[in-house]
C-alpha cells in the first residue's frame, strides 16, 4: 500500500471509531433491587459478627433509603452496623431506629 492508500484507511477508522462513539442511546435505570440490598447487608451483618445474632428489621424503600430497626448490645455494633449499612450499593440514605441495650 502507498502511503496515501494507508492515510485514507486510518481515516477512515477515525471517522468509524469517532462515529460509533458519538451515537447517543437511552440508558434506562434499573430497578431497585429491595431485597438484594437487604440481603446485602444482612450478609455483611453476618459476616462480620459470625457469632452474634440480632433482632433487627430492615425495610428497603424505593428510592434507596434503608430503615434498620431493633436492639445491639452496645455502640460499637451500632455504629458498624449503619456504616455497613451506608456502603451497601444502592442505599441512598440511612435512617437509624436501632436502641443500644443497657
Amino acid at each position: 500500500m502507498t502511503r496515501k492508500q494507508w492515510v485514507g484507511v486510518v481515516a477512515l477508522l477515525v471517522i468509524a471509531t469517532l462515529s460509533a462513539c458519538s451515537t447517543s442511546s437511552t440508558v434506562t435505570p434499573k430497578p431497585l433491587d429491595k431485597a438484594a440490598i437487604e440481603a446485602d447487608i444482612r450478609s455483611q451483618i453476618a459476616t462480620h459478627y459470625p457469632t452474634d445474632t440480632f433482632d433487627l428489621g430492615i425495610e428497603v424503600s424505593d428510592n434507596g433509603t434503608v430503615t434498620i430497626k431493633g436492639t445491639v448490645d452496645d455502640n460499637d455494633k451500632h455504629t458498624r452496623i449503619i456504616k455497613m449499612a451506608r456502603g451497601t450499593s444502592g442505599v441512598n440514605r440511612v435512617v437509624d431506629e436501632i436502641r443500644v441495650k443497657e
